[in-house]
């Protein structure tokens, strides 16, 4: 009688795998038909969620993409969570404050990519504050035309870079706009205030991107 069961269980086990892998790909090639550009009459202009299992997303190109609907979690979100979810609504208006300007539509559908719009674009450039990867002093020396060099970078673009210095005593000695170089990476700031007071002065640089997100480095002098 052991054998006997273990047969049929086997059996079943060899049947619910083989339906399995059925399954499997009919899947697979239903996500192959919707990944390629339809002509399909019912999808070509859907888009949203069916029912609770599937989400339809249309890209540029025309191609409709299958993905896993998602339910809304029952977990509390953490406060790292709530300050992503706050930057994604604020670039999310950003995004359509960008459609009705002609002219920042305009910039962003020049860096689009494909299945990408210019609201697409500007959303990433909200949600991503540029970044300063470097303050070069070593030309700075206090004397009027003196040089501080900065490296700021954006995902779309560097909009405008501001130093501010202050001397040692702690009184702020200038600020000014730095100006972008000819590399697109690199801005200057030249100097236009005497400072006798080099050692331990505060460099402080501020970079913001077109949504008016800043980044802010310090580097002191020593």
């Amino acid at each position: 009688h052991r054998t006997s069961i273990e047969l049929v269980s086997k059996k079943e086990y060899t049947t619910l795998e083989r339906h399995s892998n059925n399954i499997r790909s009919r899947l697979i090639n239903l996500k192959t038909i919707f990944m390629a550009k339809s002509d399909n009459l019912i999808l070509k202009d859907s888009s949203g969620s069916l029912g609770k299992m599937v989400t339809i997303t249309k890209k540029k190109s025309g191609t409709i993409q299958l993905g896993k609907h998602r339910g809304e979690s029952t977990t509390k979100p953490t406060e790292k969570q709530l300050e992503i979810q706050s930057r994604f609504k604020n670039a999310i208006i950003y995004g359509k404050a960008v459609m009705n300007n002609p002219e920042l539509k305009a910039q962003y559908e020049a860096a689009a990519k494909k299945d990408q719009s210019a609201y697409n674009v500007a959303v990433r450039d909200a949600f991503k504050a540029p970044k300063i990867q470097s303050i070069n002093t070593a030309l700075y020396t206090g004397e009027i035309g003196s040089k501080i060099t900065i490296r700021a970078i954006d995902d779309f673009k560097v909009a405008s870079v501001r130093v501010k210095i202050t001397n040692g005593a702690g009184v702020v000695i200038e600020q000014g706009e730095a100006v972008l170089q000819a590399n697109g990476l690199d801005w200057v700031y030249a100097v236009s205030v005497e400072n006798n007071e080099v050692q331990e002065s505060r460099i402080e640089v501020k970079a913001a991107d077109l949504p008016a997100n800043e980044t802010v480095m310090e580097v002191r002098i020593s």
